[in-house]
């Protein structure tokens, strides 16, 4: 805090003993420690207050804490993303193989009803031609 060596040190103590007089140099020590003392702690409260409120390394923190959060949601995003689009192209095929299907099967309407031994009113059986 002060630079003060014991040089200075002792230089004050000398000028208080001849200022102040070595009847009243005890009272007056006293008094400016408990000045000197109640300064201090009034200092170090106002250093706290602001720390806690200001407190930057805190801040960085959370800060810290909520990038790596991020990251993670956006990997999962990527990942999910890129799960969804390999899904697509299989998805693609199996309707690309149900159009192909649905077509064969337009074709021959016996395999829709899938009776192809019934009789139709529209096709003579061979039994019938036979009677």
């Amino acid at each position: 805090m002060f630079d003060i060596g014991f040089w200075e040190i002792l230089l004050i103590l000398i000028l208080a003993l001849v200022v102040i007089g070595p009847e009243r140099l005890p009272g007056a020590a006293r008094k400016a420690g408990y000045f000197f003392g109640k300064a201090r702690r009034y200092i170090e409260g106002v250093r706290n207050e602001v720390e806690q409120e200001l407190d930057v390394s805190e801040f960085k923190r959370m800060l810290h804490n909520q990038e790596v959060q991020i990251n993670e949601l956006q990997q999962q995003l990527k990942a999910g993303a890129e799960k969804i689009a390999a899904d697509i192209p299989a998805t693609s095929d199996i309707t690309d193989t149900a159009d192909t299907g649905s077509s064969i099967e337009a074709d021959n309407p016996q395999d829709k009803t899938g009776a192809s031994d019934e009789k139709t009113p529209d096709r003579p059986s061979a039994e019938n031609k036979s009677s």
